[in-house]
């Protein structure tokens, strides 16, 4: 089944069979971006210049910066699909690039390969735009365009070096996770290690943040801090997800679901499905059928989301969520898979479904239940030692 498209993000374009996408935040440090080159930099380092000049070299400026940034996360996904670790989507996002890994690498050799590509890469581009100026003799004849591959150059190289930084989920944290997993050949230990190597680099940014603030440089400071944050949360995150993907182990989709679930027409006035099924049953959601197929999902926040004057005279097939790839998972899946799109679909729960036949409902409560269950059994799935199928991402 095709992987469902996050709803906060706009697909643009595919290269090598891998989707380029970006998160809404990405229109903010865009506009940031090319407001700060073409209103800020480039007048500064060129004076004189007609203002649609400065806005035209700073709009291709931005344009090739975030370019750099797709071809870095490229460089993770042309890796890992090569050594079997299949990568179907990037993101660009406020702090930079992600590409989503099907899964962890399955050996310390393919972690340092797929994380080492991303700042080989970005240095490999920081050389080609310095080369630029001085190979075309542009620095006489168009000096404000030789500044252009000038700050590209200087700016590839600082994302290298960037994400050099030992700190897990970075290039750098991902580099010392392999040095660690080799030594020790425990996968989640050299998670662990490289999570903490992550929050102590976090921290080190948050003082340096604060540093600046109290230097003048409020908006570098404010920055700063909030990438380190960005980055605290992100290695704690990436530490608890390899924890319960040991948790669950081999789990399928089918194992922890729920058979038969019961389910409301489509027809149904909602006044009527919140005493009949919401009220009297206690679940949080519901198939919707009409005509003997499953036609969406409805859950309370649809209910909650409906004035209470509308209740009355409303269906459940107003207000439900229609029947879409996101929310529908087949049940030979990982449950790591299916906690992944949740996440993604904004839902709390997953149609099961075999071909077009309803067969259950997987809800995040119930998969919450079941790893707590099993955590306080002390229960260590065969193979705990690995994690079966854990999403990955390598961030620029």
């Amino acid at each position: 089944m095709m992987e469902p498209k996050p709803r906060n993000e706009i697909d643009l374009f595919k290269v090598a069979g891998v989707q380029i996408a970006i998160d809404y935040s990405w229109i903010v440090i865009f506009v940031l971006v090319l407001w700060s080159l073409s209103a800020g930099y480039f007048p500064e380092l060129h004076p004189d210049y007609p203002r649609v000049e400065y806005w035209m070299v700073g709009l291709v400026a931005t344009l090739l910066f975030f370019a750099s940034i797709v071809i870095h996360e490229l460089s993770h996904a042309i890796v890992a699909n090569r050594l079997g670790q299949p990568v179907e989507r990037i993101s660009l996002f406020i702090f930079g690039g992600m590409a989503h890994l099907g899964h962890e690498p399955t050996s310390a050799r393919d972690e340092f390969k797929i994380a080492a590509a991303g700042p080989l890469t970005s240095f490999i581009l920081g050389a080609i735009f310095l080369s630029i100026p001085r190979a075309l003799a542009l620095n006489h004849a168009f000096p404000m365009w030789a500044s252009v591959f000038d700050y590209l150059g200087f700016i590839n190289f600082a994302l290298g070096l960037f994400n050099l930084l030992p700190g897990f989920p970075l290039d750098g944290g991902r580099i010392l996770r392999a040095m660690f997993w080799a030594r020790s050949g425990d996968f989640r230990q050299a998670t662990a290690r490289a999570s903490e190597w992550g929050r102590g680099i976090a921290y080190g940014l948050i003082f340096l943040g604060a540093v600046e603030i109290f230097s003048g440089a409020l908006v570098g400071g404010i920055w700063l801090i909030f990438i380190a944050l960005f980055l605290k949360g992100a290695a704690s995150a990436s530490y608890q997800s390899i924890v319960i993907e040991q948790v669950l182990g081999s789990e399928r989709v089918s194992d922890l679901m729920v058979r038969d679930p019961l389910t409301i027409d489509a027809a149904t006035p909602i006044t009527d499905a919140i005493h009949n099924h919401f009220m009297q049953h206690g679940y949080g959601g519901y198939p919707v059928i009409a005509d003997g197929r499953v036609v969406g999902l409805i859950s309370l926040s649809q209910v909650r989301e409906c004035p209470a004057e509308e209740r009355a005279h409303k269906r459940v097939g107003d207000i439900m969520r229609p029947l879409q790839p996101a929310i529908v998972i087949a049940p030979d899946a990982p449950v790591s898979n299916a906690l992944r799109q949740m996440a993604e679909s904004d839902s709390g729960r997953l149609l099961v479904m075999e071909q077009e036949r309803l067969v259950g409902l997987l809800s995040r409560s119930g998969v919450a239940h079941f790893i707590m269950l099993r955590s306080q059994l002390g229960f260590t799935p065969p193979g705990g030692a690995r994690a079966a199928n854990p999403p990955a991402s390598a961030a620029a």
